[in-house]
């Protein structure tokens, strides 16, 4: 397709919480499209359920270019930028094995038992200052934002009294643009914490990863992005879920009845938070044919999970909010050597808030209407603006 006529991804309208019709005509069309990224580079848009799943669990397909500086972007941010990556092109695979490996004991069973008490006493620790707020009040600021911080320090290892110079720095960090220096104040923040840890280990990722023998800046480097994502996810999530239950009066009630649907009703909330337009980007290792398109080496690749989570051919009814939907196979949290090693924390810090907070506010409710709810367009995480809730 002449370079013209690709679809710009920045062009294509994401109504929030309702059926985006430019993208269903993406999916519709076909399985691999050719599109025009957000930084105005050329990639393969990939729509359909099947194919990103088997694209997931494909070693041909990998997040590292074999020329970097010449790379095509997605998106104008240095978290995603192909010339910052730790690993070289051709130890990427097995640098993602081995910081899976440091990383996973941190996200186990046993973990998150041990975690979950201190998660709760948080998730109600914001639903109280939510509370004291008073109405109406912006869901993302005054709960979701700090709730996600305090459980990111309690796993990192970052003091209660640097809550808020974390919040801050990743604040900064995420903003779009390549001029930004919002990343290295946070590196600052987590260099520094990776020398007192070495000092005075503890029961923390930081003091965890200090052990397995990784070098100060890759600790630093493996922490940005456990806050990155998990913030990112939490956040957003937290918001589009609250947001869905607050305009769907049967759906709210039931599960606030039934508190035993809530961890169903997270997967749900998960699956239909967005939908689409929120690509992870890879790089083809190899030439890849996939759904009647042949991908080349070195091409982008960007797999849309949300719209995937839409995608007719893998759910029945996929724009119906079912919280008894199983099995539930979204890709929320990927596939395959990239699954998010993060879920199990993730999964429990929503379940653990949608509790707090159906429990404390059971008549919770939107003070806009959905149709002025926004996303911001000079951030990298994804999410709404601003969540005002009443009750």
């Amino acid at each position: 397709m002449p370079a013209e006529d690709r679809p710009s991804l920045a062009a294509l309208s994401t109504p929030v919480l309702r059926p985006a019709p430019d993208w269903r005509r993406l999916q519709e069309s076909r399985a691999v499209v050719p599109v025009r990224t957000y930084a105005g580079d050329d990639a393969w848009l990939v729509t359909r359920y099947a194919e990103i799943k088997d694209l997931l669990a494909d070693p041909r397909l990998g997040r590292a270019h074999p020329d970097p500086e010449n790379a095509p972007r997605f998106i104008d941010s240095p978290m995603f930028d192909p010339a910052a990556g730790r690993s070289g092109y051709a130890d990427e695979m097995a640098d993602h094995r081995r910081l899976r490996t440091v990383l996973a004991p941190h996200f186990s069973r046993k973990r998150m038992a041990a975690l979950e008490p201190r998660v709760a006493a948080f998730a109600d620790e914001a639903a109280g200052t939510l509370a004291s707020w008073g109405p109406p009040a912006d869901l993302q600021s005054v709960f979701a934002n700090p709730l996600s911080i305090a459980v990111l320090c309690e796993l990192i290892g970052i003091p209660a009294g640097e809550r808020g110079e974390l919040g801050s720095r990743l604040a900064a960090a995420s903003e779009l643009g390549s001029g930004t220096d919002g990343q290295g104040s946070l590196a600052a923040l987590l260099g520094r914490l990776v020398v007192q840890r070495r000092r005075e280990p503890s029961d923390d990722l930081i003091s965890g990863a200090c052990a397995a023998g990784l070098a100060d800046e890759e600790v630093a480097e493996v922490v940005a992005g456990v806050i990155f994502a998990g913030h990112g996810s939490v956040v957003s999530h937290l918001g589009f879920g609250v947001a869905r239950l607050c305009t769907d009066d049967e759906l709210r009630a039931a599960v606030t009845a039934d508190p035993g649907l809530i961890p169903d009703a997270v997967e749900e909330l998960l699956r239909t938070a967005s939908a689409g337009g929120g690509a992870m980007p890879h790089y083809a290792r190899e030439d890849i044919e996939v759904g009647g398109v042949r991908i080349e080496e070195g091409d982008l690749v960007l797999l849309d999970f949300a719209l995937a989570n839409f995608d007719p051919r893998a759910f029945e009814e996929p724009d119906r909010v079912d919280v008894t939907r199983t099995p539930n196979p979204h890709l929320a949290f990927a596939h395959g050597i990239w699954h998010c090693v993060g879920a199990p924390l993730a999964r429990m810090e929503l379940r653990l808030a949608f509790s707090a907070l159906l429990r404390r506010f059971p008549d919770l409710r939107l003070a806009l209407p959905v149709a002025e709810l926004s996303t911001p367009d000079d951030q990298l995480a994804g999410g709404l603006t601003a969540l005002l809730v009443t009750w």
